[in-house]
């Protein structure tokens, strides 16, 4: 099957990147905590609260190392660096199973996987999607970020199906089974397309600014303040949404069928808005999806049991866009010939809003006994990304990106005929 546009020959390029998405560090870490917590707390006594500390330390590690990732595959490629990352991810699992034995380990070992995973994340693995594609990145990016999303249903029920037959340990080596295969797919998938540089201008590299002219920019810093606010916003909300229907009245099924809207809407959300992003300007979808979560947040402030359910949907659609949209965004703006430095920068700070989010909702929870005060400073961080959005308003079209690279080809060309005169 030939697929319209952009699309045609790069279907393998697409396969590749959702299932490194899916089976990478971030997402089946993240998604597997929960089903992992009850075995951990009979086996070692171990705090609900001190099991989750793990992904505020893995979100943290994603942080600190999420541009020398960029740079790593700036230098040596996406499918290098991807594969490498899901081999050594996965080693770092075995690891974890063979020596876990306290908490302190246990954080450490987190720590430590997330260092070596942090090349299976978005920073490495999405960079494929955005050099390949222009017209319909959008798109592009929402196909493969499903993936991610997707690992929501599959990672849960894997991890609680093996724990019932084999025990945690099985379980966790089923994940780590799970990236080494992912591995080859990845690397031979990133290699099916050039990457980089598009046919048309082979003669020059990707256009676009380097990490050190991004960061004079103010449009670099914006972002990264819209990176932060928008992950702090909506990664708290979304994390302990099961709680909070509990806290008003919903039975454990009633809480979790309502909650799990936000999986499913994710995927959705991740495709539609892509196909807005190559219609309307970025920077006016992005300020409507973020509106519409804030306005889903403040439903819960105003009556959550009641429309619990259209928050969720609202909340999952801006919960399965905001990596598309960082992606997106950092294309846009600053071009492919730093993008992986420059990308990674805006998803460690994303990362680290959304490891930061869940504690912080939790303690204020705690300190005011609901969640009210911790919903409406979540609804003030994602209506304050909103608006910040205006300040991207002033985009290049992307084609302008191409337009340049021909320039530059045509002028090499014209040098080679002018030198070649006698």
């Amino acid at each position: 099957m030939t697929l319209p546009g952009e699309f045609g020959g790069k279907s393998f390029l697409l396969a590749s990147a959702a299932i490194g998405l899916s089976a990478g560090m971030t997402a089946t870490l993240f998604y597997s905590l929960g089903s992992f917590i009850p075995s951990l707390e009979v086996e070692f006594g171990w705090s609900r609260g001190d099991i989750s500390l793990a992904v505020t330390l893995m979100t943290l590690a994603v942080f600190v190392s999420g541009s020398a990732a960029g740079r790593l595959c700036d230098r040596y490629g996406a499918a290098n660096v991807g594969a490498a990352s899901l081999v050594a991810y996965a080693l770092g699992v075995i690891l974890l199973v063979a020596t876990a034995g306290s908490i302190h380990l246990f954080w450490a070992l987190y720590t430590v996987i997330a260092l070596l995973g942090v090349g299976s994340t978005p920073i490495v693995l999405v960079r494929p999607i955005a050099a390949a594609f222009e017209k319909q990145r959008g798109l592009a990016l929402g196909f493969a970020l499903t993936g991610a999303g997707l690992a929501g249903f599959w990672v849960p029920q894997l991890v609680a199906g093996v724990t019932e037959v084999a025990g945690w340990r099985a379980a966790y080596l089923a994940l780590a089974a799970i990236a080494i295969v992912t591995a080859p797919i990845v690397w031979f998938g990133f290699r099916s397309v050039a990457q980089g540089r598009r046919a048309s201008v082979s003669d020059v590299g990707p256009a676009g600014m380097t990490a050190r002219e991004a960061r004079s920019t103010g449009r670099f810093w914006l972002l990264t303040v819209i990176s932060f606010a928008m992950a702090a916003g909506l990664g708290g909300v979304v994390v302990h949404l099961v709680p909070l229907f509990r806290d008003l009245g919903a039975d454990p099924v009633q809480a979790a069928a309502t909650a799990s809207l936000v999986g499913l809407s994710s995927v959705v959300g991740r495709l539609g808005i892509g196909m807005l992003l190559d219609r309307f300007p970025a920077a006016i979808v992005s300020l409507a999806v973020l509106a519409l979560a804030a306005v889903g947040i403040g439903l819960l402030l105003v009556d959550g049991l009641a429309m619990g359910t259209v928050a969720a949907i609202l909340l999952g659609m801006a919960a399965g866009a905001e990596i598309d949209l960082l992606a997106y965004l950092t294309a846009l703006h600053f071009g492919q010939r730093q993008y992986g430095a420059i990308y990674g920068w805006q998803y460690s700070v994303f990362a680290l809003g959304y490891g930061l989010s869940p504690f912080a909702m939790g303690k204020m929870r705690d300190a005011s006994g609901d969640y009210d005060a911790a919903l409406t400073v979540s609804a003030l961080l994602v209506g304050l990304a909103a608006l910040l959005m205006l300040g991207l308003r002033r985009e290049r079209r992307p084609a302008d990106g191409c337009r340049e690279e021909q320039d530059a080809v045509s002028g090499k060309r014209l040098d080679r005929i002018l030198s070649s005169r006698p």
